[in-house]
């Protein structure tokens, strides 16, 4: 190891690196992004297991307009970083070191990876699995704001999480520093979870800009994702999808929401509002129904007159499933030959089959997502299996 480190003095940019190299010994890469790759790496000395980010910066691979972009980027992240990694919801960066080709950026290691990879896997969250990752999200976005930060980039891919499923927010690389009154003009982000405000600024110079708003925004696509598996947003034609977000058309389409409370179509309508005056903010969102109706006091204790009832409750509804379950349909070959997707279990386990089978097919860009896999397009459909009969004649 000594011998190596000699060596490797020897090398111009070794000198800025070797700091990070003495400290950590990066393992394999757990992530790429379009200038970077995250390694997990191990402390040497206590054996922990952590996180780097690797940002290269190389005349190879950038233009020097590009170079200065990336390193003014990455010092403004790293200090907003360090303002806020101490809360619980948002990533901790540990260390950081920086060389004259690479940068490296040392975070805690989230075993569970991203969001996006968990959602794509369950294809869709419960109310509760939501209430808890939205409320973490929003805690986090409501402490970025009071300390005047606005994200601008929310977004599954951008959360990630640990083995217990608790969540922290990441990549602060379009975050800004943003004080009353002033406002942003700046078009950035990921298309699928723009605010109306941003499109609009981008196209009228007449407009005002935009605030710490575009958060609350990004929250309510999230949330309606978790929940119904695809994107409130989403068209194969970009224009038409820029469109329907500057006019906030969404739908609570069935089946997805059927079983959904009122409560969370509420939330999620308030967070998807147009107009920023009139979208909710992080701390009335916590506020909202949604997340007041699950919340316990700790230590409280339950009158015994409370308990009776709660008993009888469940006595209660330990009949009802009882006479449900013996007059409900039997799920015969018949029935799944004729309408397999109208059975909810079915319907769950041809959709987590789907993006098992196609889950390649599903891009993280700007492009195409989530949604892709369900577009349905009959006449194409029709036509290819027209021509696929066609085949089978010739042959």
């Amino acid at each position: 190891m000594t011998r190596d480190l000699e060596a490797r003095d020897e090398l111009p940019d070794w000198a800025g690196a070797k700091e990070f190299y003495q400290k950590y010994d990066p393992k394999e890469i757990i992530g790429r992004g379009v200038s970077s790759t995250v390694r997990r790496c191990i402390h040497r000395e206590t054996g922990r297991q952590y996180a780097v980010k690797i940002i290269e910066v190389t005349p190879e691979r950038m233009s020097p307009e590009q170079l200065q972009e990336v390193r003014l980027s990455t010092a403004k992240e790293l200090e907003i970083l360090h303002q806020v990694s101490h809360h619980p919801s948002i990533i901790t960066l540990i260390d950081s070191y920086e060389s004259s080709t690479f940068i490296f950026l040392v975070f805690d290691l989230m075993k569970r990876g991203e969001l996006f990879d968990y959602l794509t896997e369950k294809v869709t969250l419960s109310e509760k699995e939501t209430r808890c990752i939205m409320r973490s999200l929003l805690e986090a976005v409501s402490y970025l704001h009071a300390n005047n930060i606005v994200h601008r980039d929310l977004k599954p891919e951008n959360i990630l999480m640990d083995d217990c499923l608790n969540i922290k927010l990441s990549d602060f690389g379009f975050s800004c520093v943003l004080k009353h009154p002033e406002k942003l003009r700046e078009l950035c982000g990921t298309p699928g979870y723009l605010a109306p405000e941003i499109l609009k600024c981008s196209m009228d110079e007449t407009h005002p800009g935009y605030g710490k708003e575009v958060d609350l925004w990004a929250c309510g696509v999230i949330m309606f994702t978790l929940l119904a598996g695809s994107p409130p947003f989403w068209h194969r034609r970009q224009m038409l999808m820029l469109r329907m977000i500057m006019d906030g058309r969404f739908q609570f389409s069935s089946p997805e929401w059927d079983d959904r409370s009122v409560t969370v179509k509420d939330l999620i309508s308030r967070l998807l509002t147009v107009s920023p005056e009139n979208r909710l903010s992080a701390d009335q969102s916590l506020q909202h129904a949604f997340f007041q109706s699950h919340q316990r006091d700790e230590g409280s204790s339950i009158a015994p007159y409370y308990r009776f009832r709660i008993a009888a409750w469940a006595a209660l509804a330990c009949v009802r499933i009882l006479v449900r379950w013996r007059r409900a349909r039997p799920i015969t070959s018949e029935l799944l030959t004729r309408d397999p997707y109208g059975v909810k279990g079915v319907r769950r386990l041809i959709d987590a089959c789907a993006f098992r089978i196609y889950g390649h097919w599903v891009k993280k860009g700007e492009r195409q997502n989530r949604a892709a896999l369900f577009q349905n397009q009959p006449k194409a459909l029709l036509l290819t299996m027209g021509e696929d009969e066609e085949r089978e004649g010739d042959m």
